[in-house]
């Protein structure tokens, strides 16, 4: 070779190296997933395969173990394409494993411990139905290392084997040859149920799709629950802005006798499982009002809990009495959520954020995450619209949040930045408000709640009686103007 030859090859090498580096980043890893329903012994085999451009470690995250879960891996294996095991490290939360630059083969299974799950927040298959919460099923890359290093997560795809005439829901979709979960998010925080008789239900709401399955028979109808996630939807979009997902899937099941939950699955992904007694009255519409929005607040946004869950069933609250029109309805979950409150013995000697610190347990009407929650998140709106004379709201803070928390990464907003934007938008008096309810320990009596529900819509709403015993009646006729599906 000339010199003159030498001098062009080097010149082409140092052109295209770079271009070659650059192709190389732009081809992603791939993650392929098959899984196997097994029913005979309740469980699932799990195999996958992941493409390392690099040897090194893989961090790989496992589903939660045991309670509330309910389930449990077992069998962990990894090797190359050759069939060579592969050195793999158990660690609290999943499984680190020394790979070599090529393929990552490993296998599992994963055993459900409950036949039927015993509320949205477990999982549970037998020989009619499985019912998985989010990470329960996958031990996969762990998507927050991936963040940490700039990489760009695997694309990913997902095969079910399962019983003929099974239909399968996830939190990407239903009835798919294979599915394409978006994300590392969304693939670790996956819903998976199956069953041979669910029935689907399609349709758009607030910008985005949503699918709703629903397996059993209650005595309210399947139109009956659609129209309320449908109408939860659409006014949690008209209050907050468009729905945060481009699709979002609905999984209602039958649970245990006295057992009534519902939860945000995954980002994008409803389950709510209710006692076969459950009728679809105010309150267990306002449920679903409560569970739409979280794909708001604890998936957009996350916070203190007391506004994940406090705010949340104000606005669930707030927004399913304007779709009915009535706003007794508004009234009548308020003050039961006083009268809850006044029942906390430790009311006045804790904070809200102290109680969710020293993680006090109990059930939702026992604790001040929820109850006084709810009860500022209506204090604060009332006294939001009364400094500002109408002219903004608690709706007007939540947007600003919301989009602070879109540009972040971690999608956190801190409890002072709500109080700073709370301040700016109803001035010093409301941050007085604030200080009492959130950062104290300070009463709320009923005739503040009496005020404040006078603010917010208008009218003077006696408290309704207190009920001797819950009357279960079917209450939900079509509101005016609303077909059923």
């Amino acid at each position: 070779m000339t010199a003159a030859a030498r001098l062009l090859a080097t010149a082409l090498a140092a052109t295209l190296a770079p271009l070659a580096v650059a192709v190389a980043q732009t081809i992603p890893d791939t993650l392929v997933y098959d899984v196997a329903i097994a029913l005979r012994h309740a469980h699932f085999s799990v195999e996958g395969r992941l493409t390392v451009s690099a040897a090194g470690a893989v961090e790989l995250r496992a589903p939660a173990a045991a309670r509330p879960a309910g389930t449990e891996v077992t069998g962990f294996l990894a090797s190359d394409d050759q069939g060579a095991f592969l050195p793999t490290q158990r660690t609290g939360s999943g499984f680190v494993v020394q790979a070599r630059a090529g393929a990552v083969r490993f296998r599992y299974r994963l055993d459900f411990e409950n036949a039927v799950a015993t509320g949205s927040t477990g999982a549970g298959l037998d020989t009619g139905r499985l019912y998985a919460v989010g990470r329960s099923v996958f031990i996969a890359p762990d998507p927050a290392a991936y963040r940490k290093t700039a990489r760009t997560y695997p694309v990913v795809s997902v095969h079910f084997i399962a019983p003929p005439g099974w239909h399968i829901v996830t939190s990407w979709g239903v009835d798919e040859d294979v599915f394409f979960p978006a994300s590392g998010d969304a693939l670790v925080g996956a819903t998976v149920a199956a069953a041979p008789d669910f029935r689907i239900y399609r349709d758009t709401a607030g910008g985005s799709a949503y699918i709703v399955a629903i397996r059993g028979q209650r005595h309210f109808s399947d139109p009956a629950l659609v129209r309320v996630v449908s109408a939860s939807l659409r006014q949690a979009a008209a209050a907050l802005g468009a729905v945060p997902v481009p699709a979002v899937t609905y999984t209602s099941d039958t649970g245990w006798k006295g057992r009534t939950s519902g939860s945000l699955q995954g980002l994008s992904s409803v389950g709510l499982i209710w006692e076969p007694g459950e009728l679809l009255e105010r309150d267990r519409s306002e449920d679903v009002f409560h569970e739409t929005l979280h794909l708001w607040f604890g998936g957009e946004m996350e916070t203190e809990r007391w506004w994940t869950e406090g705010v949340t069933d104000y606005y669930a609250a707030r927004l399913y009495a304007d779709w009915t029109g009535q706003p007794d309805d508004l009234a009548a979950l308020c003050y039961a959520s006083f009268r809850n409150y006044l029942q906390i013995t430790h009311r006045s000697r804790m904070t809200m954020d102290e109680e969710a610190r020293r993680g006090v347990i109990g059930d939702n009407t026992a604790l001040l995450v929820y109850r006084k929650g709810m009860l500022t998140g209506l204090l604060l709106d009332g006294a939001i619209r009364q400094a500002t004379d109408g002219r903004a709201g608690l709706d007007d803070v939540a947007r600003r949040i919301l989009a602070m928390a879109h540009a972040r990464l971690s999608h956190t907003v801190r409890e002072s930045e709500i109080r700073g934007i709370v301040i700016e938008i109803g001035g010093t008096r409301v941050g007085q408000t604030w200080d009492r309810l959130v950062a104290g320990t300070g009463p709320i009596t009923e005739s503040e709640v009496a005020d404040a529900l006078r603010t917010v819509t208008g009218l003077a709403l006696s408290p309704p009686a207190v009920p001797a015993k819950e009357r279960k009646v079917l209450s939900m006729p079509a509101p005016p103007g609303r077909d059923e599906p």
